[in-house]
Protein backbone atom coordinates (compact mmCIF):
# COMPACT_ATOMS: atom_id res chain seq x y z
CA UNK A 1 0.00 0.00 0.00
CA UNK A 2 1.21 3.14 -0.98
CA UNK A 3 1.36 6.72 1.40
CA UNK A 4 0.38 10.15 -0.15
CA UNK A 5 0.09 13.66 0.72
CA UNK A 6 -2.99 14.30 -1.58
CA UNK A 7 -5.26 14.87 1.46
CA UNK A 8 -2.49 16.81 3.55
CA UNK A 9 0.81 19.22 3.50
CA UNK A 10 0.88 22.04 1.06
CA UNK A 11 -1.53 21.52 -2.11
CA UNK A 12 0.27 23.31 -4.90
CA UNK A 13 3.67 21.24 -4.16
CA UNK A 14 1.86 17.82 -3.67
CA UNK A 15 -0.01 18.95 -7.06
CA UNK A 16 2.97 19.49 -9.05
CA UNK A 17 4.49 16.45 -8.04
CA UNK A 18 1.50 14.32 -8.51
CA UNK A 19 1.08 16.40 -12.24
CA UNK A 20 4.20 15.96 -13.73
CA UNK A 21 4.70 11.88 -13.98
CA UNK A 22 0.52 12.35 -15.28
CA UNK A 23 2.13 14.51 -17.99
CA UNK A 24 5.11 13.22 -18.88
CA UNK A 25 2.76 9.57 -18.85
CA UNK A 26 0.21 11.06 -20.73
CA UNK A 27 3.14 12.55 -23.61
CA UNK A 28 4.58 9.29 -24.05
CA UNK A 29 1.00 7.46 -24.68
CA UNK A 30 0.62 10.50 -27.15
CA UNK A 31 4.23 9.82 -28.28
CA UNK A 32 2.93 6.17 -30.27
CA UNK A 33 0.55 8.43 -32.61
CA UNK A 34 3.47 10.89 -33.02
CA UNK A 35 6.15 7.96 -33.82
CA UNK A 36 3.53 6.32 -36.10
CA UNK A 37 3.08 9.74 -38.15
CA UNK A 38 6.75 10.11 -38.22
CA UNK A 39 7.68 6.87 -39.51
CA UNK A 40 4.45 6.95 -41.79
CA UNK A 41 4.82 10.01 -42.90
CA UNK A 42 8.60 9.61 -43.87
CA UNK A 43 9.43 6.46 -44.46
CA UNK A 44 6.19 5.93 -46.38
CA UNK A 45 4.50 8.75 -47.89
CA UNK A 46 1.46 10.94 -47.57
CA UNK A 47 -0.99 9.40 -48.44
CA UNK A 48 -0.34 6.44 -45.64
CA UNK A 49 0.32 9.42 -43.31
CA UNK A 50 -3.65 10.63 -44.03
CA UNK A 51 -4.52 6.78 -43.53
CA UNK A 52 -3.49 6.88 -40.37
CA UNK A 53 -4.04 10.14 -38.99
CA UNK A 54 -7.69 10.79 -40.80
CA UNK A 55 -11.03 9.34 -40.58
CA UNK A 56 -9.13 5.89 -39.03
CA UNK A 57 -8.00 7.52 -36.28
CA UNK A 58 -11.12 9.25 -35.62
CA UNK A 59 -12.90 6.44 -34.84
CA UNK A 60 -10.53 5.08 -32.58
CA UNK A 61 -10.55 8.19 -30.81
CA UNK A 62 -14.23 7.72 -30.27
CA UNK A 63 -13.52 4.18 -28.42
CA UNK A 64 -10.77 5.60 -26.18
CA UNK A 65 -12.35 8.47 -25.16
CA UNK A 66 -16.07 6.99 -24.20
CA UNK A 67 -13.85 4.49 -22.51
CA UNK A 68 -11.94 7.14 -20.61
CA UNK A 69 -15.21 9.18 -20.09
CA UNK A 70 -16.57 5.89 -18.00
CA UNK A 71 -13.47 5.27 -16.47
CA UNK A 72 -14.19 8.63 -14.73
CA UNK A 73 -16.78 6.59 -13.12
CA UNK A 74 -14.12 4.12 -11.77
CA UNK A 75 -11.42 6.64 -10.45
CA UNK A 76 -13.75 8.91 -8.81
CA UNK A 77 -15.12 6.14 -6.56
CA UNK A 78 -11.68 4.33 -6.35
CA UNK A 79 -10.19 7.65 -4.83
CA UNK A 80 -13.06 8.25 -2.44
CA UNK A 81 -12.18 4.90 -1.15
CA UNK A 82 -8.82 4.97 -1.32
CA UNK A 83 -9.36 8.75 0.82
CA UNK A 84 -11.38 6.97 3.04
CA UNK A 85 -9.20 3.93 3.90
CA UNK A 86 -12.03 1.78 2.81
CA UNK A 87 -9.55 -1.05 0.40
CA UNK A 88 -12.39 -3.40 0.24
CA UNK A 89 -14.59 -0.56 -1.08
CA UNK A 90 -11.48 -0.27 -3.39
CA UNK A 91 -11.02 -3.56 -4.75
CA UNK A 92 -14.55 -4.15 -5.24
CA UNK A 93 -14.33 -0.71 -7.72
CA UNK A 94 -11.54 -2.51 -9.25
CA UNK A 95 -12.68 -6.01 -10.25
CA UNK A 96 -16.01 -5.07 -10.98
CA UNK A 97 -15.11 -1.85 -13.17
CA UNK A 98 -12.48 -4.20 -14.79
CA UNK A 99 -15.38 -7.00 -15.82
CA UNK A 100 -17.53 -4.17 -17.24
CA UNK A 101 -14.93 -2.46 -19.41
CA UNK A 102 -13.99 -6.07 -20.74
CA UNK A 103 -17.78 -6.91 -22.00
CA UNK A 104 -17.65 -3.10 -23.26
CA UNK A 105 -14.47 -3.11 -25.41
CA UNK A 106 -15.32 -6.50 -26.78
CA UNK A 107 -18.50 -5.17 -27.91
CA UNK A 108 -16.84 -2.44 -29.17
CA UNK A 109 -14.25 -4.11 -30.55
CA UNK A 110 -16.44 -6.46 -32.64
CA UNK A 111 -18.73 -3.25 -34.41
CA UNK A 112 -15.99 -1.67 -35.17
CA UNK A 113 -14.09 -4.48 -37.22
CA UNK A 114 -17.47 -5.48 -38.77
CA UNK A 115 -18.37 -2.30 -40.12
CA UNK A 116 -15.25 -0.87 -40.85
CA UNK A 117 -14.99 0.40 -43.81
CA UNK A 118 -18.57 1.26 -44.02
CA UNK A 119 -17.85 3.58 -40.89
CA UNK A 120 -14.67 5.42 -43.22
CA UNK A 121 -17.25 5.77 -46.27
CA UNK A 122 -19.63 7.42 -44.49
CA UNK A 123 -17.15 10.06 -43.47
CA UNK A 124 -15.73 10.53 -46.57
CA UNK A 125 -12.55 9.32 -46.94
CA UNK A 126 -11.22 10.19 -49.90
CA UNK A 127 -11.23 6.98 -52.36
CA UNK A 128 -7.86 6.93 -53.05
CA UNK A 129 -6.90 6.55 -49.50
CA UNK A 130 -10.01 4.46 -48.22
CA UNK A 131 -8.19 1.29 -48.35
CA UNK A 132 -5.16 2.25 -46.53
CA UNK A 133 -7.19 3.42 -43.88
CA UNK A 134 -9.13 0.47 -43.21
CA UNK A 135 -6.47 -1.51 -42.96
CA UNK A 136 -5.32 0.47 -40.37
CA UNK A 137 -8.42 0.92 -38.50
CA UNK A 138 -9.48 -2.90 -38.61
CA UNK A 139 -6.19 -3.93 -37.87
CA UNK A 140 -6.15 -1.38 -34.39
CA UNK A 141 -9.24 -2.82 -33.73
CA UNK A 142 -8.37 -6.23 -33.05
CA UNK A 143 -6.16 -5.06 -30.15
CA UNK A 144 -8.49 -2.47 -28.74
CA UNK A 145 -9.16 -3.39 -25.59
CA UNK A 146 -5.55 -3.41 -24.75
CA UNK A 147 -5.62 0.23 -24.91
CA UNK A 148 -9.18 0.00 -23.22
CA UNK A 149 -7.73 -1.71 -20.11
CA UNK A 150 -4.51 0.16 -20.00
CA UNK A 151 -6.46 3.51 -19.53
CA UNK A 152 -8.55 2.33 -16.67
CA UNK A 153 -5.46 0.96 -15.04
CA UNK A 154 -3.34 3.91 -15.09
CA UNK A 155 -6.44 5.94 -13.48
CA UNK A 156 -7.19 3.86 -10.89
CA UNK A 157 -3.34 3.73 -10.08
CA UNK A 158 -3.22 7.47 -10.17
CA UNK A 159 -6.97 7.58 -8.09
CA UNK A 160 -4.65 5.90 -5.21
CA UNK A 161 -2.25 8.66 -5.69
CA UNK A 162 0.25 6.63 -7.70
CA UNK A 163 1.65 8.98 -10.68
CA UNK A 164 4.95 7.59 -11.00
CA UNK A 165 5.24 4.11 -11.78
CA UNK A 166 2.31 4.04 -14.84
CA UNK A 167 4.80 6.85 -15.92
CA UNK A 168 8.44 4.06 -15.97
CA UNK A 169 5.80 1.33 -18.01
CA UNK A 170 4.45 3.48 -20.46
CA UNK A 171 7.96 4.97 -21.06
CA UNK A 172 9.63 1.46 -21.26
CA UNK A 173 6.45 0.70 -24.19
CA UNK A 174 6.87 4.05 -26.02
CA UNK A 175 10.60 2.93 -26.68
CA UNK A 176 9.62 -0.69 -27.52
CA UNK A 177 6.67 0.95 -29.46
CA UNK A 178 9.27 2.84 -31.62
CA UNK A 179 11.21 -0.33 -32.38
CA UNK A 180 8.34 -2.27 -33.36
CA UNK A 181 7.44 0.70 -35.60
CA UNK A 182 10.81 0.53 -37.32
CA UNK A 183 11.23 -3.14 -37.76
CA UNK A 184 7.76 -3.97 -39.20
CA UNK A 185 6.70 -0.73 -41.15
CA UNK A 186 10.06 -0.03 -42.51
CA UNK A 187 12.37 -3.19 -42.41
CA UNK A 188 9.46 -6.18 -42.89
CA UNK A 189 8.00 -3.80 -45.31
CA UNK A 190 4.15 -4.16 -43.71
CA UNK A 191 3.41 -0.64 -43.70
CA UNK A 192 0.80 0.45 -42.32
CA UNK A 193 -0.68 -2.59 -40.95
CA UNK A 194 3.17 -3.03 -39.17
CA UNK A 195 2.34 0.15 -37.27
CA UNK A 196 -0.82 -0.97 -35.92
CA UNK A 197 0.47 -4.10 -35.01
CA UNK A 198 3.13 -2.36 -33.10
CA UNK A 199 0.87 0.15 -31.48
CA UNK A 200 -1.82 -2.64 -30.39
CA UNK A 201 1.24 -4.80 -28.84
CA UNK A 202 2.98 -2.21 -27.01
CA UNK A 203 -0.04 -1.04 -25.25
CA UNK A 204 -0.88 -5.10 -24.81
CA UNK A 205 2.20 -4.70 -22.76
CA UNK A 206 1.80 -2.19 -21.40
CA UNK A 207 -1.87 -3.65 -19.58
CA UNK A 208 -0.39 -6.37 -18.45
CA UNK A 209 2.65 -4.35 -16.55
CA UNK A 210 -0.21 -2.53 -15.12
CA UNK A 211 -2.34 -5.14 -13.90
CA UNK A 212 0.78 -6.51 -11.68
CA UNK A 213 1.52 -3.42 -10.00
CA UNK A 214 -2.16 -3.27 -8.97
CA UNK A 215 -1.90 -6.45 -7.35
CA UNK A 216 1.11 -5.87 -5.50
CA UNK A 217 0.18 -2.26 -4.71
CA UNK A 218 -2.97 -4.17 -3.03
CA UNK A 219 -1.39 -7.25 -1.65
CA UNK A 220 -0.90 -6.06 1.99
CA UNK A 221 -4.41 -5.07 2.52
CA UNK A 222 -7.55 -6.44 3.70
CA UNK A 223 -9.22 -9.09 1.86
CA UNK A 224 -11.27 -8.93 -1.02
CA UNK A 225 -13.75 -12.31 -2.17
CA UNK A 226 -14.32 -11.78 -6.00
CA UNK A 227 -17.53 -11.68 -6.63
CA UNK A 228 -19.97 -9.58 -9.34
CA UNK A 229 -21.47 -6.68 -7.57
CA UNK A 230 -24.46 -5.58 -10.00
CA UNK A 231 -25.47 -2.37 -8.08
CA UNK A 232 -21.54 -1.25 -7.60
CA UNK A 233 -21.22 -1.80 -11.36
CA UNK A 234 -24.74 0.32 -11.35
CA UNK A 235 -23.24 3.43 -9.06
CA UNK A 236 -20.15 3.33 -11.37
CA UNK A 237 -22.22 3.58 -14.74
CA UNK A 238 -24.55 6.24 -13.35
CA UNK A 239 -21.53 8.24 -12.89
CA UNK A 240 -19.18 7.30 -15.76
CA UNK A 241 -21.52 6.50 -18.68
CA UNK A 242 -22.71 9.74 -19.13
CA UNK A 243 -19.13 11.26 -19.63
CA UNK A 244 -18.87 8.03 -21.96
CA UNK A 245 -21.31 9.17 -24.39
CA UNK A 246 -20.69 13.23 -24.11
CA UNK A 247 -17.03 11.10 -25.31
CA UNK A 248 -18.53 9.26 -28.36
CA UNK A 249 -21.15 12.40 -29.81
CA UNK A 250 -18.63 14.91 -28.98
CA UNK A 251 -16.26 12.21 -31.01
CA UNK A 252 -19.31 11.89 -33.85
CA UNK A 253 -18.54 16.05 -34.55
CA UNK A 254 -14.97 15.88 -34.26
CA UNK A 255 -16.01 13.27 -37.36
CA UNK A 256 -18.42 15.97 -38.72
CA UNK A 257 -14.91 18.35 -38.70
CA UNK A 258 -12.85 15.04 -40.38
CA UNK A 259 -15.38 15.12 -43.30
CA UNK A 260 -15.13 18.87 -43.47
CA UNK A 261 -11.35 18.30 -43.45
CA UNK A 262 -11.51 15.80 -46.56
CA UNK A 263 -13.38 18.12 -48.28
CA UNK A 264 -10.57 19.67 -48.74
CA UNK A 265 -7.32 18.05 -51.11
CA UNK A 266 -5.67 14.90 -49.79
CA UNK A 267 -2.42 17.27 -48.84
CA UNK A 268 -5.00 19.12 -46.91
CA UNK A 269 -5.70 16.31 -45.29
CA UNK A 270 -2.61 15.41 -44.42
CA UNK A 271 -1.78 18.68 -43.06
CA UNK A 272 -4.63 18.36 -40.48
CA UNK A 273 -3.33 14.86 -39.72
CA UNK A 274 0.32 16.30 -39.08
CA UNK A 275 -1.55 19.25 -36.70
CA UNK A 276 -3.30 17.07 -34.74
CA UNK A 277 -0.67 15.13 -33.80
CA UNK A 278 0.76 18.14 -32.52
CA UNK A 279 -2.79 19.09 -31.24
CA UNK A 280 -2.35 16.12 -29.02
CA UNK A 281 0.56 17.18 -27.03
CA UNK A 282 -1.26 20.67 -25.75
CA UNK A 283 -4.79 18.03 -24.65
CA UNK A 284 -2.19 15.64 -23.21
CA UNK A 285 -0.89 18.71 -21.17
CA UNK A 286 -4.60 19.57 -20.15
CA UNK A 287 -5.81 15.90 -19.91
CA UNK A 288 -2.74 15.48 -17.49
CA UNK A 289 -4.38 18.63 -15.14
CA UNK A 290 -7.25 16.65 -15.19
CA UNK A 291 -6.62 13.94 -14.37
CA UNK A 292 -4.90 15.65 -11.43
CA UNK A 293 -8.10 17.38 -10.35
CA UNK A 294 -10.20 14.51 -10.21
CA UNK A 295 -7.62 13.05 -7.50
CA UNK A 296 -7.24 15.34 -5.66
CA UNK A 297 -11.44 16.28 -5.25
CA UNK A 298 -12.09 12.61 -4.78
CA UNK A 299 -9.59 11.96 -2.52
CA UNK A 300 -10.26 14.74 -0.15
CA UNK A 301 -13.76 14.28 -0.46
CA UNK A 302 -13.43 11.06 0.73
CA UNK A 303 -11.68 12.46 3.52
CA UNK A 304 -14.02 15.20 4.54
CA UNK A 305 -12.26 18.00 3.50
CA UNK A 306 -14.06 20.18 1.52
CA UNK A 307 -11.75 23.44 2.11
CA UNK A 308 -9.09 21.54 0.31
CA UNK A 309 -11.21 20.38 -2.36
CA UNK A 310 -11.84 24.44 -3.18
CA UNK A 311 -8.21 25.16 -2.61
CA UNK A 312 -6.82 21.72 -4.74
CA UNK A 313 -9.06 23.34 -7.93
CA UNK A 314 -7.98 26.81 -7.55
CA UNK A 315 -3.78 25.66 -7.08
CA UNK A 316 -4.47 23.33 -10.27
CA UNK A 317 -5.68 26.12 -12.31
CA UNK A 318 -3.36 28.71 -11.03
CA UNK A 319 -0.16 26.07 -12.53
CA UNK A 320 -2.06 25.38 -15.57
CA UNK A 321 -2.27 29.01 -16.37
CA UNK A 322 1.64 29.70 -15.67
CA UNK A 323 2.46 26.56 -17.65
CA UNK A 324 0.44 27.09 -20.75
CA UNK A 325 1.60 29.99 -22.17
CA UNK A 326 5.63 28.34 -21.98
CA UNK A 327 3.92 25.41 -24.03
CA UNK A 328 2.30 27.18 -26.57
CA UNK A 329 5.41 29.18 -27.52
CA UNK A 330 7.30 26.36 -27.77
CA UNK A 331 5.53 25.13 -30.61
CA UNK A 332 5.31 28.43 -32.09
CA UNK A 333 8.66 29.22 -32.26
CA UNK A 334 9.27 25.61 -33.42
CA UNK A 335 6.43 25.04 -35.61
CA UNK A 336 7.98 24.43 -38.73
CA UNK A 337 10.89 21.40 -37.39
CA UNK A 338 8.23 20.01 -35.23
CA UNK A 339 6.13 19.33 -38.34
CA UNK A 340 8.94 18.46 -40.60
CA UNK A 341 9.06 15.74 -38.21
CA UNK A 342 6.20 13.95 -40.00
CA UNK A 343 6.67 14.84 -43.59
CA UNK A 344 9.21 15.93 -46.57
CA UNK A 345 6.44 17.17 -48.31
CA UNK A 346 6.88 21.13 -47.77
CA UNK A 347 3.87 22.15 -49.18
CA UNK A 348 2.07 19.85 -46.37
CA UNK A 349 4.05 21.66 -43.62
CA UNK A 350 3.60 24.93 -44.65
CA UNK A 351 -0.11 24.23 -44.19
CA UNK A 352 0.02 22.33 -41.16
CA UNK A 353 1.99 25.15 -39.78
CA UNK A 354 -0.03 28.10 -40.59
CA UNK A 355 -3.14 26.07 -38.82
CA UNK A 356 -0.94 25.84 -35.61
CA UNK A 357 -0.13 29.23 -35.86
CA UNK A 358 -3.65 30.54 -35.96
CA UNK A 359 -5.42 27.96 -33.91
CA UNK A 360 -2.99 26.72 -30.60
CA UNK A 361 -2.66 30.78 -28.99
CA UNK A 362 -6.18 30.39 -28.21
CA UNK A 363 -5.86 27.55 -25.80
CA UNK A 364 -4.73 29.52 -23.29
CA UNK A 365 -8.30 30.34 -22.72
CA UNK A 366 -9.48 26.52 -22.53
CA UNK A 367 -8.24 25.39 -19.26
CA UNK A 368 -11.47 26.14 -17.15
CA UNK A 369 -13.46 24.00 -19.22
CA UNK A 370 -11.36 20.91 -18.57
CA UNK A 371 -10.58 20.78 -15.19
CA UNK A 372 -13.98 21.80 -13.99
CA UNK A 373 -15.96 19.57 -15.66
CA UNK A 374 -13.29 16.97 -13.85
CA UNK A 375 -13.78 18.45 -10.51
CA UNK A 376 -17.41 18.49 -10.43
CA UNK A 377 -17.71 14.66 -11.48
CA UNK A 378 -14.80 14.05 -8.57
CA UNK A 379 -17.77 15.81 -6.58
CA UNK A 380 -20.28 12.76 -7.35
CA UNK A 381 -22.23 15.17 -10.58
CA UNK A 382 -22.60 13.23 -13.95
CA UNK A 383 -25.93 14.47 -15.62
CA UNK A 384 -25.53 18.25 -16.10
CA UNK A 385 -21.57 18.09 -16.69
CA UNK A 386 -23.11 15.89 -19.69
CA UNK A 387 -25.45 18.08 -20.57
CA UNK A 388 -22.92 21.10 -20.63
CA UNK A 389 -20.36 19.47 -22.66
CA UNK A 390 -23.06 18.35 -25.09
CA UNK A 391 -24.15 21.30 -25.45
CA UNK A 392 -20.48 22.92 -26.58
CA UNK A 393 -18.41 19.95 -28.27
CA UNK A 394 -21.99 18.86 -29.95
CA UNK A 395 -24.15 21.72 -30.72
CA UNK A 396 -22.01 24.54 -30.73
CA UNK A 397 -19.50 22.81 -33.09
CA UNK A 398 -22.09 21.90 -35.02
CA UNK A 399 -23.38 24.98 -35.34
CA UNK A 400 -19.46 26.04 -36.10
CA UNK A 401 -19.28 23.30 -39.31
CA UNK A 402 -22.76 23.99 -40.86
CA UNK A 403 -23.47 27.60 -40.39
CA UNK A 404 -20.60 29.79 -39.75
CA UNK A 405 -18.23 28.34 -41.26
CA UNK A 406 -19.48 28.13 -44.60
CA UNK A 407 -18.62 32.22 -44.93
CA UNK A 408 -14.63 31.52 -44.18
CA UNK A 409 -14.20 28.12 -45.22
CA UNK A 410 -10.75 27.50 -44.61
CA UNK A 411 -9.08 25.21 -42.95
CA UNK A 412 -7.67 27.60 -40.56
CA UNK A 413 -11.00 28.72 -39.70
CA UNK A 414 -12.46 25.21 -39.22
CA UNK A 415 -9.43 24.42 -36.89
CA UNK A 416 -10.49 27.92 -34.75
CA UNK A 417 -13.79 26.14 -33.70
CA UNK A 418 -11.94 23.96 -30.74
CA UNK A 419 -10.55 26.55 -28.80
CA UNK A 420 -13.25 29.49 -29.44
CA UNK A 421 -16.39 26.62 -27.99
CA UNK A 422 -13.46 25.69 -25.09
CA UNK A 423 -13.76 29.33 -23.82
CA UNK A 424 -17.56 29.67 -23.79
CA UNK A 425 -17.57 26.64 -21.93
CA UNK A 426 -15.53 27.36 -19.62
CA UNK A 427 -17.43 30.30 -18.49
CA UNK A 428 -20.61 27.48 -18.50
CA UNK A 429 -18.54 25.28 -16.25
CA UNK A 430 -17.72 27.62 -14.01
CA UNK A 431 -21.15 28.70 -12.76
CA UNK A 432 -21.49 25.13 -12.40
CA UNK A 433 -18.71 24.73 -10.13
CA UNK A 434 -19.83 27.41 -8.28
CA UNK A 435 -23.19 26.04 -7.92
CA UNK A 436 -22.03 22.85 -6.94
CA UNK A 437 -19.05 24.05 -4.43
CA UNK A 438 -21.85 26.45 -2.81
CA UNK A 439 -24.36 23.73 -2.12
CA UNK A 440 -21.25 21.27 -0.22
CA UNK A 441 -20.77 24.52 1.78
CA UNK A 442 -24.08 24.69 2.97
CA UNK A 443 -24.65 20.96 3.73
CA UNK A 444 -21.78 20.57 5.80
CA UNK A 445 -22.08 19.35 8.95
Amino acid sequence: MMNNKITEGTIWKQAILFFIPILFGTFFQHLYTIVDAVIVGRGLGTAELAAVGGSAAKYIAMITNFFIGISIGVTAYASRSYGEKNFKKLKAIIFNGTLLFVCLGLIFSIIGIVFSFEFLNLMGTPKDNIDLSNTYLKTYLYGILFCVIYNLFTGILRAMGDSKRPLYILMFCSILNIILDLLLALVLGLGVFGVAIATVFSQGVSAVLLFILLLRSLENTEHYKLSVDFPLMKDVAILGIPAGIQSILASFSNMAVQSTVNTFSTMTVAAWSAYIKLDGIVDAFISALSGSVITFVGQNLGAGKIDRVKKSVKQITIIGYMMMPIIIAVFILNRFTLLSMFTTDQEVVATSANILLFVIPMYIVTIPQYLLSQAVRGLGKSIMPMLLGLFGSVGLRLLWIFVIFPYNPTIEFLGLSYPVISFIMSILFFAYYRIVVNRLEYNKP
